[in-house]
């Protein structure tokens, strides 16, 4: 296709782009394995061309492919010249082209023999990366930069892997995962135009909705919704960033904080699935094989036990539990049974790499009736687990429309502690967006059951269906002070879209981006009649002093055999956070 491309764009004498179409030619077929002197040329002549025509950091990628190329053939001497040009960027110029420069820099340390200055000028790099993502405001930019550090991160975990230490691996790993949720949020000024924007956008959904259920014309109305939703991104795009960024434990401090606890983070290293154990004190490194693999098996999983929720009731679901049993139990040998002797009985808090995001743990033989956690990263962990925790006298529980068990479950949990009035009870039309959004702001703990939708295409227009129209993470990011504790019994509500550097988009994100300790959220569909009742047991658990993973996990176990589709709802739940 870049050929094709480039000789359009030359017939049409527009030369810019002729050199544009040319480089992704020449990196596609640096990527697809080529290696010959004439590619090096070539790389090193568009380069040229590229930095003469002010294309600096496509330039930039092309001297450093071409150095890389030369590298591979043993032509050691170019390689390090390219790099040396290349690594003229690191000092000034914008932040993207900084980054660059430190990983060429990095690279001709290495060929260089000084592995101990490659390392440095990696960490610069991220570093750098760091410092840019944090003036950035909206969270879609944040997560979005991160795949500018994806060269260095992917370098410095190599030789990382190389040398077989543990506690490097975890190191490396942390210095990229999840970066967007390592730093403090950065919120738009009250005054910015953005609560007007979520407001007409919810009418807009609303007459959308009611239009799309009479069988009237929805296209101007659908054009109305996106331009309304441009309109909120470009609003968060404007928001000045700030805040910190919160540094990648080391293992001993991980060690301390987890006591009993064992922690495992998956990394995805080329392709292959590795992970890394602190228990005990100690951290230890171990390869689990092919990803692609376990992904399969995931995939297997989820739709199995989305079969069971979704099958009609005189359908036999014998066949289909015991294909999601089987899935679960391939799962639980590639990614559990390895590290059996490290992780004994221990609780676990589990930090998945971004494409392993989904996989309802608790369906695996070894985390049934287990306290398991599920986390970004070992960093955000850490920080979650560290907080304050608020005493949870103070609850907080809304229903949404069209959801026929909604009010039950709100009113049953509502009535567990009769000397305790719950803060706020938000039922029918009282359950609109402000009105939520405001009960939850500081709120210890906090139950939702509404009907969720996931937004592949836009994570963060994930919504709750309230009275008013959609409560979207839009809406999240607004709050002063996030809800300590929150529980979500919508269907897909703890899913997260995976972008470059496995940073997650979406409610899970959100909440713990913005503080919240712990979110209890599905990652499969869920009916609400078969939930309330795991629902209401996670609460009364809570009320008796239980943690959120011990209280998730006995409820779970309590309510497994209540059918198979309450085994495949209640497997559907996670603990997020701490």
């Amino acid at each position: 296709m870049a050929v094709a491309a480039r000789k359009g764009f030359r017939r049409e004498k527009r030369e810019v782009w002729a050199e544009g179409a040319r480089h992704v030619e020449l990196r596609a077929a640096y990527l697809s394995g080529q290696r010959t002197k004439a590619l090096v040329t070539a790389l090193t002549k568009v380069a040229t061309r590229l930095d003469a025509l002010g294309w600096r950091m496509a330039g930039l990628e092309a001297r450093v492919d071409g150095a890389l190329v030369a590298r591979d053939l043993g032509d050691h001497s170019r390689a390090v010249a390219e790099l040396t040009a290349a690594g003229t960027a690191r000092r000034g110029g914008p932040a993207a082209h900084r980054v660059q420069g430190w990983y060429a820099e990095a690279l001709r340390r290495d060929l260089l023999g000084s592995a101990r200055g490659a390392q440095i000028a990696l960490r610069r790099g991220l570093a750098l990366l760091d410092e840019y993502r944090v003036s950035l405001g909206a969270t879609e930019l944040r997560a979005l930069s991160g795949a500018q550090g994806a060269a260095l991160a992917s370098e410095g975990l190599r030789t990382a892997v190389a040398g077989g230490r543990a506690g490097r691996v975890l190191s490396w790993a942390e210095a990229w995962r999840a970066g967007t949720l390592r730093m403090t949020p950065a919120r738009p000024p009250e005054d910015s135009g953005l609560a007007d924007a979520l407001a007409e956008l919810r009418a807009v959904t609303a007459d959308l909705e009611a239009a799309s259920t009479a069988g009237r014309p929805t296209a101007a109305l659908r054009q109305r919704q996106v331009r309304g939703e441009q309109r909120v991104r470009e609003l968060t795009r404007r928001t000045g960033g700030g805040g910190a960024v919160f540094k990648p434990p080391a293992v001993g401090e991980l060690a301390r904080a987890l006591g009993t606890s064992a922690l495992v983070e998956y990394v995805d290293h080329e392709g292959e699935l590795l992970a890394v154990v602190v228990a005990g004190g100690r951290a230890s490194l171990h390869r689990l094989g092919p990803l692609d693999g376990a992904l399969r098996e995931l995939r297997l999983l989820r739709f199995a036990l989305h079969r069971l929720v979704t099958l009609p009731g005189h359908v036999d679901r014998a066949a289909v539990r015991a294909g999601a049993e089987h899935a679960a139990r391939l799962l639980q040998n590639r990614l559990l049974e390895p590290l059996r002797r490290r992780l004994d009985d221990r609780p676990l808090v589990l930090a998945p790499t971004g494409r392993l995001g989904g996989l309802p743990w608790s369906a695996l033989p070894a985390c049934r009736g287990r306290a398991v956690t599920v986390v970004p990263s070992a960093t955000v962990w850490l920080r979650a687990a560290t907080s304050v925790l608020v005493s949870h006298d103070r609850v907080v529980l809304a229903a949404g429309p069209r959801l026929p068990a909604a009010p039950t479950e709100i009113s049953a949990i509502a009535s567990l502690d009769p000397g305790t009035a719950p803060a706020s009870v938000l039922v029918g039309g009282a359950a609109t967006v402000d009105a939520v959004a405001s009960a939850m702001d500081g709120a210890p703990l906090a139950h939702v059951a509404a009907h969720g939708s996931f937004r592949a295409d836009n994570p963060l227009f994930s919504a709750l269906e309230l009275a008013d129209g959609p409560l979207t993470v839009y809406d999240l990011e607004r709050l002063r002070t996030p809800p300590a504790r929150v529980v979500l019994s919508a269907c897909d509500s703890g899913l997260s879209a995976v972008r470059p550097g496995d940073e997650l988009m979406g409610f899970t994100a959100a909440l713990l981006g913005l503080g919240t300790r712990t979110l209890v959220a599905p990652v499969i569909p869920v009916p609400a009649e078969v939930t309330t009742p795991l629902m209401v047991d996670l609460h009364r658990r809570l009320g008796a002093g239980h943690s959120p993973a011990v209280a998730l996990a006995g409820a779970q176990e309590a309510h497994r055999e209540d059918g198979d589709t309450a085994f495949a709802a209640s497997a559907g739940f996670l603990c997020f956070g701490a």
